[in-house]
């Protein structure tokens, strides 16, 4: 019966590659944080495209970092000063959205934000989608002048927050 028990001990703790695989994703290394960290803007950009993040270590710590409430918060900060200075002439020091982007679209970025803001789940594909549509001076918040490439790229955040 003593030996038993000793086998069934053994036999437990032989390796499965399934949970290793598994503790990579849920749990990463600080090397592979660092790693995601440092390549978020192409790692932001494959989550945006719809890139599954269990399919690497590196898109499940991005996706993790994205959907943190801190990243959230700042997110959610970011979008409302984009709001305000929308109708500010661009300096040396700050560069605002293009033409009448933010005319229509004010609103909309306001309860995306709004959103970011509130606890539960979301889902990094959109808060990635948010993310590049603040950073990405070569996207539709910068470029768009009339707006209507920002209203898309708005409504696909929205729906790609939720699921």
């Amino acid at each position: 019966m003593l030996g038993h028990g000793v086998a069934s001990a053994n036999s437990y703790s032989e390796k499965r590659p399934w949970l290793d695989c598994t503790q990579a994703l849920f749990a990463p290394t600080a090397l592979t944080r660092l790693r995601a960290r440092l390549r978020r803007l192409e790692l932001d950009h494959a989550l945006a495209e719809g890139a599954d993040p269990t399919s690497s270590p590196l898109l499940a710590a991005r996706a993790a970092q994205l959907v943190t409430p801190a990243a959230r918060h700042r997110l959610a900060a970011a979008l409302e000063r984009l709001v305000l200075t929308g109708d500010a002439p661009p300096t040396r020091w700050r560069v605002t959205p293009g033409g009448r982007a933010m005319d229509g679209n004010r609103r909309r970025v306001l309860d995306l934000a709004a959103t970011l803001r509130r606890g539960g789940l979301l889902y990094a594909r959109g808060v990635a989608i948010l993310e590049l549509v603040l950073i990405d001076g070569t996207g539709p918040t910068y470029t768009d002048a009339r707006g209507e490439g920002l209203a898309r790229q708005l409504e696909l955040a929205g729906s790609s927050l939720g699921g």
